[in-house]
């Protein structure tokens, strides 16, 4: 008498689990941080559950441990918890350890779940959602133009403006690295598709009117250009084209003249109400204050998540529009305030790392996903000398599924 397995039905196995769970991380980053986190708890369940059924759940950690990346995290890890608990004050700063730790589980997680197979569905579905989103920004900026209030209309969609730009950067720079170098198996309505969402998702950087997003923007295309050479004419194209709609952009916008001419007509300490110079002059404001910060505590700074605990007793006097901040408009100095010397030093090498695996994983496949990567990490750290980005989830695991994808990748382009 023979016996024979009862396999589950193949909707209920921990591959279609894992991505599903992959899909809707990639759609949900562009929009809720919530759905986001459930989407990477599932795709961790899905990893254990077939990890469980293969008998090789004990290889996750060697495989773990022997990424090019584990050592710089874990770096930065422990620095994380030493500096928390030299901090002003410990409890917050070990909160903080929580959100640095979300970081290392999300990208471990992608590292072990996105493979080749994944990448086209991941890439459509990422891109979709940064076009549906696209959509409603531009759609809030042509209402506030129809109420005839062109000063305020700024692009953003369950975000603020800035964080908004930053994400649809990101966004971009994938839709684009896709257009450059197209995969064989690529139709020709999959490339008008990607050509129709990046215009979307360039418009919608447009409108968010934020220069970070802009300088980060040229900061990633200027990476395309330096690495991607078979591809110099089409940005050269690109570039025009960008220049000549931010002339026009500029010329229609109100606000967006105002923020240009911030940068050239600067009054340094100019905190009026309603003048132009005075979110320039809070920003500079911040960064001394942190600089005072990093100088009292150079080793192991104020401690995480202590900035806004410990704001008055660097700065006493009274501090313009919301009087206490939590963050510092700038990462870097950020870092260096909350974490000190260390603090810093183990981000960099971090940041450092992660581009040069990307760089690394380009050279090998030059494939668009590690294009992507190797882009939209530079076009990353610009953004953050005005903003802390690498601890907001809409841009940070944006970041993470973008060196997933190109750990995934393979030499697949024409």
């Amino acid at each position: 008498m023979t016996t024979t397995t009862v396999q589950s039905p193949s909707w209920r196995s921990p591959d279609n689990l894992i991505s599903a769970a992959l899909c809707l991380f990639a759609f949900s980053v562009v929009f809720s941080v919530t759905v986001v986190q459930i989407a990477l708890f599932l795709a961790i369940i899905g990893l254990l559950i077939k990890k469980h059924r293969e008998h090789t759940l004990r290889s996750i950690l060697p495989a773990l441990a022997s990424h090019p990346l584990f050592v710089p995290w874990m770096i930065y890890l422990g620095v994380c918890l030493l500096t928390a608990l030299t901090a002003y004050y410990p409890a917050k700063g070990l909160g903080q350890l929580n959100s640095d730790f979300l970081k290392y589980v999300c990208l471990s997680t992608l590292l072990l779940a996105v493979k080749k197979e994944h990448l086209s569905k991941l890439a459509a579905v990422y891109i979709a959602a940064a076009a549906i989103s696209a959509i409603f920004g531009i759609t809030e900026v042509v209402r506030s133009v129809v109420a005839n209030d062109l000063y305020v209309a700024r692009a953003g969609v369950l975000m603020n403006a800035v964080r908004y730009g930053e994400a649809m950067t990101i966004a971009f720079l994938l839709a684009f690295s896709r257009l450059l170098l197209p995969l064989n198996t690529d139709s020709k309505r999959e490339r008008f598709l990607y050509a129709l969402a990046a215009a979307l998702i360039l418009a919608a950087v447009a409108l968010s009117q934020t220069r970070g997003a802009y300088l980060g923007l040229a900061a990633g295309l200027s990476f395309m250009f330096a690495f991607a050479s078979g591809t110099r004419k089409k940005l050269a194209i690109l570039a025009g084209a960008l220049l000549a709609a931010g002339a026009v952009l500029t010329a229609l916008t109100p606000s967006l003249r105002g923020s240009l001419a911030d940068m050239t007509e600067y009054r340094q300490g100019d905190f009026a109400e309603n003048s132009r110079n005075t979110g320039i002059s809070v920003r500079l404001e911040l960064w001394k204050l942190g600089y005072k910060m990093f100088k009292a505590h150079p080793v192991v700074g104020v401690g995480p998540d202590n900035v806004k605990k410990v704001f008055k007793k660097y700065h006493p006097d009274p501090f313009p529009e919301q009087g206490i901040y939590g963050t510092l408009n700038n990462l870097y100095v950020h870092q260096a305030a909350e974490r000190g010397l260390l603090g810093l030093g183990a981000l960099l090498l971090l940041f450092l790392t992660m581009f040069i695996f990307a760089a690394r994983r380009f050279k090998a496949t030059a494939s668009p996903y590690a294009l992507w990567a190797l882009c939209a990490l530079p076009a990353f750290y610009v953004v953050n000398l005005t903003e802390i980005s690498f601890q907001h989830v809409h841009t940070s695991f944006a970041i993470f599924m973008a060196i997933a994808l190109a750990a995934a990748a393979e030499k697949e382009t024409v």
